[in-house]
This record gives C-alpha cells, structure tokens and sequence, in this order.
C-alpha cells in the first residue's frame, strides 16, 4: 500500500504543466472567455479536429492560451500515450 501511494506521490511531483501564451494587438479587452479541448492521439501526432475560432474573425486584440494541464497529464499516461487531451483558452 505505501509503495503504491509513494509511487503516485512521486507521479504528482515529477508532472508539470505546458502552457504557450500568445497575446495579439493589445490583448484582451471585453471580458470574453471561451474554453476549448483539442482530443490528440498517440502523443499529439493525429489530431481529432482541430477547435475551430469562429469567435476571433475580426478581431485584432486578444489573447491565445494553450496548455497541458496535470489534469491532461493523467489522461497522457493513463492511456499511455494514447490520448493526449489539449486545453486552448480563448481570452477577448
């Protein structure tokens, strides 16, 4: 039992999160938040669909996140590689 909770002990400890900000024009600016999942298979090399920005045509100031958070982690490995969930924050 305590191998096993070491053991995910050490799993928390050693993942981290990815995130790539990319901020356009003078960032965001109305309040707008939209949060989107992109659904990647074995380690990111295909691609479900791609979350359409239907919500940015238009605009020049706003603020791209895209991250791996622990949560997408744990799917990463529980899956092996498998599934490899992406979380993309729209910010306006």
């Amino acid at each position: 039992m305590r191998k096993t909770l070491l053991i995910i002990l050490i799993f928390f400890l050693l993942t981290s999160c990815s995130v790539h900000t990319f901020t356009f024009g003078d960032g965001p600016k109305e309040g707008f938040t939209k949060v989107l999942k992109q659904h990647n298979f074995i380690g990111g090399l295909i691609s479900e669909k791609t979350p359409s920005l239907e919500d940015l045509k238009g605009e020049i100031n706003y603020k791209l996140i895209v991250k791996h958070s622990i949560l997408d982690s744990v799917f990463t490995i529980l899956s092996f590689g498998l599934y490899t969930p992406t979380t993309i924050i729209l910010l306006k």
